[in-house]
């Protein structure tokens, strides 16, 4: 057969780089080479590395940076909270005014995830991020100059509309650079960057600390607009430093970007239809009941990690250590340090065995010991050491579970809806975890460590039993007993198929 007469041909299109100017296409690719006979077509292990340490320079960098930003910008209020907030904004220290104020701002961040997703591929990534960057810090700038508690609520609720896109269009965004078998780690570097947010907020709550009365300001309004400057400049670097996609990414060569395409499309279910937005493929991620077990999960290991990142100086200050305010702050640090160091040695480990779900069980099993201790109130060195070991499990289990869902869902569709509803169903815990700290249950929280067990212990059960599930089905498919899936169907649709094409194996 002339393999050169029959072969369609993908021939890439006219690219514009990031300042408009005219970017070289990539050279014409074979559909029947790549998407039939990828094996065939290999880039050698020096290749990939030479291209993955490009692509991590010019991206992770960034995008950790933005991550930093947003979500210090989200959780300082925790921080200020200790600096005469509540008493200059007229707030009720006996009523859950504060807790209202943490959990309104995730009403409005739910409302606007998924529908980010959906269309975060039809515009310029890069500059799309960047507008809502620019956005959300000016609103986190300006909250320092709230006078009352309505004003900090109306603040809050704008902030959560504006950050909404920025996780779940990260997610998306590594998954157009990076295959399967590299994103985790690449993921693991952007998410834990929210445990170097808690300890940076920290570390920059005791230096203002000594700010505390300058201007005629209390401290809390330097901690707000100090953090939400740099988000704003940030803003502006960011559409002239990220790519849109790898077929504009200016600082890549040509054969780079053939490369990628070829790394991205030797994975079984990756193929180029697979990448497009299209409605059957968001239809099929509805109807799958595997999407809402993962949001499930998540719902209770985000409800953790919002309310322990929010409340953690309000913990540590309740512990009976009779410290002042600045020492607080500073104990916070290595809490959040001991949980960023964890989550990148086990996403690292993740990626090596490509097993998600063990590390999701394991992380939610770890910060469960770490409640145990908190509930059992015997002494202050246990208590606070209950700190460290809920940051132990909390980012691992959390962080490994956004790459899980991604990885198992490889067109680009389905995929969308999935972490989509994920990030949303799992942010709606924002809504209701500052109250398992409310005020008539401070100093100790007793009831809210004890909510916080059982709902881990519905996560372990939910991550179990995907686990397992995800097992069976590759023994199924291994053992040839899906293969009459492919009976009557040309190399082409089987390729089309996703995660039901017999030859494509799932991430447990």
């Amino acid at each position: 057969m002339n393999n050169d007469a029959q072969s369609p041909v993908l021939n890439a299109p006219e690219y514009k780089d990031e300042k408009g100017s005219d970017v070289s296409p990539t050279p014409p690719l074979k559909v029947e080479d790549v998407e039939q006979n990828g094996s065939m077509i290999e880039v050698d292990e020096l290749t990939e590395k030479k291209l993955l340490r490009k692509l991590d320079i010019r991206i992770v960098p960034m995008i950790c940076w933005i991550y930093l930003m947003n979500f210090m910008d989200r959780v300082n209020i925790g921080n200020a909270r200790l600096y005469q907030m509540e008493e200059d904004l007229g707030m009720d220290p006996n009523s859950n005014q504060f807790q209202i104020a943490v959990s309104i701002l995730f009403v409005t961040y739910v409302l606007f995830e998924t529908p980010s997703n959906l269309i975060l591929k039809r515009m310029k990534p890069a500059r799309y991020l960047a507008g809502l960057m620019f956005l959300w810090g000016l609103v986190a700038t300006f909250s320092a100059f709230v006078t009352n508690f309505a004003g900090l609520v109306a603040c809050r609720l704008l902030l959560g509309m504006f950050e909404a896109g920025l996780f779940p269009g990260v997610i998306l965004y590594l998954s157009m650079f990076y295959n399967r078998r590299n994103v985790s780690l690449r993921q693991a570097c952007f998410y834990g960057t929210s445990a170097l947010a808690g300890g940076l907020g920290g570390v920059v709550a005791y230096a203002i600390g000594e700010m505390d009365g300058v201007a005629g300001w209390n401290g809390w309004r330097w901690i707000i607009v100090i953090n939400g400057i740099p988000t704003v400049l940030t803003a502006v670097a960011v559409p002239f430093i990220l790519p849109n996609s790898p077929e504009t990414a200016s600082f890549l060569t040509e054969e780079d970007r053939r490369n990628l395409v070829l790394l991205r499309m030797r994975e079984v279910g990756q193929t180029t239809a697979g990448q497009e937005l299209l409605k059957e493929d968001v239809m099929k991620g509805v109807k799958d009941w595997k999407v809402y077990a993962y949001a499930i999960a998540q719902f209770v290991g985000l409800g953790m990690l919002y309310s322990f990142s929010v409340f953690l100086p309000t913990i540590i200050n309740g512990l009976g250590g009779g410290w002042n305010r600045q020492v607080v702050q500073a104990l916070t640090i290595p809490v959040y340090i001991v949980g960023f160091i964890t989550y990148v040695i086990g996403a690292y480990y993740s990626d090596r065995t490509q097993n998600r779900g063990l590390f999701c069980v394991a992380g939610l099993a770890v910060s469960m010991v770490g409640y145990i201790f908190l509930i059992a109130d015997a002494g202050l060195g246990l208590s606070f050491a209950g700190c460290f070991v809920v940051a132990l499990g909390l980012w691992v289990a959390t962080g490994i579970a956004f790459s899980w869902i991604g990885v198992n869902n490889p067109r680009y569709g389905k995929r969308a809806f999935a972490s989509g509803m994920q990030i949303t169903i799992g942010n709606c815990s924002g809504v209701v975890a500052p109250f398992l700290y409310s005020a008539d249950m401070a100093p100790r929280f007793t009831a809210g460590y004890g909510a916080t067990i059982g709902l881990l212990a519905l996560g372990i059960a939910i991550y179990v039993a995907l686990h397992l599930y995800f097992r069976m089905k590759n023994q199924r498919k291994l053992s040839g007993k899906e293969d009459w899936r492919m009976e009557g169907k040309t190399e082409e649709e089987i390729a089309e198929m996703g995660e039901d094409n017999p030859r494509y194996l799932y991430t447990i």
